[in-house]
């Protein structure tokens, strides 16, 4: 779903030393996301290394059969970072061991949208104490991107008729020159909730909407 926003406004320059007009025009989309990127991660402690690692990697391993047991193929699980830390407390000054801390973090990508609380869950339940950097994202941008670049274009031709009205002079329907400009994704400041429900047994997640906005210049003769 998808709709234009019909306020859409930019700023618009008149040159007439070249006998042509450049406007500038904005084109813009709103959809609703179709897949989320998710960091999930173990994290875990220990004063001897190799048992860290061991119990990092017993736990990393039940996250990933739980996600494979959802149906998430396995080319949407990927490590994003792996790194072993030194921990210390600190006394009077004086730094003392305390262990070591291993970190394994997963990206995962969901689809649809509805499947991310239940997937948060299941990993969380299965040894996934690590949960960040939820990302609401649409999988095909481009095909949306396309359009809000269409409507771009078709309001630069807005633009030079209103302003060619103005001026008393006939204006080319087809720009001379046409330039991108920008293109940008935006999301709807709709929060993303992640949390307990009490209406839900399953984590919460708001979704909102994106907007593509796509961004030209036109110079137009008359």
């Amino acid at each position: 779903m998808y709709y234009a926003n019909p306020n859409i406004r930019s700023h618009s320059q008149v040159r007439q030393n070249d006998h042509s007009i450049l406007v500038a025009g904005d084109g813009m989309v709103s959809v609703e996301p179709d897949q989320a990127e998710v960091i999930l991660g173990v994290k875990t402690e220990d004063s001897n290394l190799q048992k860290a690692q061991r119990d990092n990697a017993e736990y990393t391993n039940n996250v990933i059969h739980a996600l494979l047991l959802e149906n998430i193929p396995q080319n949407h699980i990927r490590t994003q970072d792996y790194r072993i830390d030194i921990d210390y407390d600190y006394k009077e000054g004086v730094e003392i061991f305390r262990g070591y801390r291993v970190t394994n973090l997963l990206k995962v990508i969901i689809t649809p949208i509805n499947k991310v609380g239940p997937i948060v869950d299941i990993a969380v339940d299965h040894g996934a104490n690590i949960v960040r950097n939820i990302e609401l994202t649409i999988a095909n941008q481009d095909r949306y991107y396309q359009e809000a670049l269409k409507r771009a274009v078709e309001n630069t031709q807005v633009k030079v008729s209103i302003i060619a009205q103005e001026l008393g002079v006939s204006v080319s329907a087809v720009p001379y020159s046409l330039e991108e400009i920008s293109r940008r994704e935006d999301r709807e400041s709709r929060p993303l909730v992640l949390g307990v429900s009490t209406d839900s047994p399953t984590t919460p997640i708001e979704p909102g909407k994106l907007e593509i906005k796509a961004k030209v210049e036109a110079k137009f003769r008359y």
